[in-house]
């Protein structure tokens, strides 16, 4: 059952992402996931559901989101041979990107024709993928994307500076 709210930010086409894990042993890959959809303020749902012992109902959950309608990604987590990603990639209608707890994962990359995955082994990473991904519809995920940028970059610069006056040779 999708939250009616989650429904809306499906609706309103500005970008949200669905975590989908095959089992909760990955509890902390999952939080790391979240905390980078956070700092983009990126929508989120997560649904546990083993794709080897849960077929069924891993296409029911499927069929539901697609039948919402919107803009909607999907980030498999999946260790092992990752079927998820597969799965999800070949029947969803939203792109889906593989992020398993196991990096680096070679059967997240050899998924079968039609299923076009993407591969993100980092999960600070996924939030910003899918930022850029909606960034074209959704201004606030831009203004995001390239605030933390300038962050990083300023914190480059003065550890620059700070490291050039530590050990220049003069």
């Amino acid at each position: 059952m999708i939250d009616e709210k989650f429904k809306k930010a499906m609706r309103s086409r500005t970008g949200c992402a669905v975590i989908v894990a095959g089992s909760d042993s990955d509890e902390a890959h999952i939080e790391k996931i979240i905390v980078s959809l956070q700092r983009y303020e990126i929508p989120y749902e997560v649904r546990i559901c083993s794709a080897h012992k849960q077929p069924e109902e891993l296409m029911n959950i499927v069929e539901e989101y697609n039948a919402v309608g919107g803009s909607l990604s999907y980030i498999a987590i999946a260790g092992g041979t990752d079927t998820l990603s597969g799965i999800l990639s070949y029947h969803a209608l939203g792109p889906v990107i593989s992020c398993p707890p196991d990096s680096p994962n070679q059967s997240c990359l050899t998924n079968p024709p039609g299923s076009s995955n993407a591969y993100i082994a980092r999960p600070e990473n996924a939030g910003k993928f899918i930022a850029q991904i909606y960034a074209g519809v959704n201004p606030r995920f831009k203004k995001l994307i390239e605030h933390n940028k300038a962050k990083r970059i300023e914190f480059l610069r003065k550890a620059d500076s700070r490291l050039r006056k530590k050990f220049t040779h003069r």
